[in-house]
């Protein structure tokens, strides 16, 4: 896989609020069952084989790391694999809409905002998420602190939405989320109940 490559077909489903540590750092209420933004086929860039990936800022605007497990579903519409991923976040686009009471789509779904990490098989057990910025740890959490377990999040895109094969589906952030600089190393992992390393990122910011 060509590092910055765009998936071609694969939508992004992403659940927001999912952490009551994140909506709490934002200023943000959780919801009573999960909500999406959409991520277009261009917002996803595939890693190599190793995990080295780009994430792409931009000058003078103010753009936030948040790790979250990523999972991909199969021909039958069921989970297959997963990873870990840094959904960037634009937040001087997304203030900005915020504001003006416009649509989230250029603070959210931009080109090169969903940043994938390896993929490994789907596993349904808890997982830990974390991710360090030049070396220091900036998120962790354990995926069974999510408000809507995977279950739920399956559960309403299933009877609401039209899911369709190699589908995304990212399930949010917790707490720690901040900004990044040309130069910067983004690295994040997720391991498994037995401590085992399934995926990982090493990312370099670029302009």
């Amino acid at each position: 896989v060509i590092v910055g490559g765009a998936r071609d077909m694969a939508v992004g489903w992403a659940v927001f609020r999912n952490y009551v540590g994140h909506a709490k750092e934002i200023k943000g209420d959780v919801t009573d069952y999960p909500r999406f933004f959409l991520m277009p086929p261009t917002s996803h860039v595939d890693s190599d084989s190793l995990g080295n990936n780009v994430i792409s800022l931009r000058v003078d605007e103010h753009i936030d790391y948040e790790v979250e497990m990523v999972v991909r579903l199969g021909e039958d519409l069921e989970p297959v694999e997963m990873c870990i991923g840094c959904d960037t976040t634009n937040r001087t686009r997304q203030t900005l809409a915020k504001e003006k009471g416009w649509p989230w789509l250029e603070g959210k779904s931009f080109i090169g905002s969903g940043v994938l990490g390896t993929w490994s098989p789907w596993d349904p057990s808890i997982m830990e998420i974390g991710l360090s910025l030049n070396g220091e740890t900036k998120q962790l959490a354990t995926t069974d602190l999510m408000v809507h377990s995977f279950d739920s999040i399956m559960s309403h895109l299933r009877g609401w939405y039209g899911l369709s094969p190699g589908d995304l589906i990212w399930t949010g952030t917790p707490e720690g989320v901040g900004s990044m600089k040309v130069g910067d190393k983004v690295s994040a992992w997720m391991k498994n109940s037995n401590g085992e390393t399934v995926s990982v990122l090493s990312a370099t910011c670029k302009l």
